[in-house]
């Protein structure tokens, strides 16, 4: 059997922040984090010993349920997560950065439908039905953000495979829009074998490992809380703003 490092398979662990609430009191960031690494498993042990340890024995006593959760753990469990995850020499960071306001409605809003009927003077009216489409919006996203950690394996030979490990969100009708829109963007720019997976953050230490880092994105962002980015930020190897440049503001954020 391969050792882990030798298995040549690039794990991607994505998880989201911010909502897809595209109105003046929804959260003014939505933030994709990716947390990439060739050995999921190397130095882990630390991180669900810890786990075990808040299950059963420590702060969290009486809650078998209970994983890493950033925006629900107390700050003595964050503290020692993201020390934890600044020791971890395996991982790389990523993260694409949306200032919601400043997105064209047309990437988050569809047409569905014409109602066509009669007006004044023999003039017809058309009313045209909208509806939200956050997955729209989450697959745009998501291959901008697989473009630049694409861009910077690109051409190395010791990529055999690559599997995407997305967070469970969405009904499933619209995680199959999600997929199939991935599949044919992998297929098209990663000329090799790929599997993509909906995971549940409670599943897996990396996807909590993920939801710790999104987290420490998106409250730099969105609350310009500097620590917890900080502590980690050696391991960002890209955080890009899609809409850094943009100048119309398609409605006011409410602070």
């Amino acid at each position: 059997m391969l050792k882990e490092e030798e298995q040549k398979t690039l794990y991607i662990f994505i998880d989201e922040s911010g909502n897809f609430d595209f109105t003046p009191t929804g959260t003014k960031y939505f933030v994709l984090t990716a947390v990439n690494t060739l050995a999921p498993f190397k130095s882990r042990g630390e991180l669900l010993r810890k786990v075990y340890e808040l299950k059963y024995a420590g702060w969290n006593i009486g809650q078998p349920d209970y994983f890493f959760h950033a925006t629900e753990d107390k700050q003595e469990v964050r503290d020692w997560v993201f020390g934890a995850i600044k020791q971890l020499n395996d991982i790389e960071i990523d993260a694409i950065i949306a200032q919601k306001n400043k997105a064209n409605p047309s990437l988050y809003i569809e047409y569905d439908s014409i109602a066509v009927k009669p007006g004044k003077d023999g003039w017809r009216e058309a009313k045209v039905k909208t509806v939200r489409s956050e997955e729209q919006f989450y697959n745009k996203m998501s291959q901008m953000l697989l473009q630049y950690i694409f861009r910077r394996h690109e051409g190395k030979d010791e990529i055999e495979k690559i599997i995407v490990v997305l967070g469970s969100l969405f009904t499933e009708t619209k995680r199959e829009y999600v997929l199939k829109n991935l599949k044919r963007y992998l297929k098209n720019n990663f000329k090799k074998p790929f599997y993509i997976y909906f995971h549940k953050v409670e599943a897996d230490i990396n996807c909590q490992i993920a939801d710790y880092c999104g987290w420490a994105v998106y409250v730099h962002v969105e609350r310009d809380e500097t620590r917890p980015l900080g502590t980690i930020h050696e391991k960002v190897k890209s955080a890009f703003e899609v809409f850094e440049r943009g100048t119309i503001e398609y409605y006011q954020h409410k602070k």
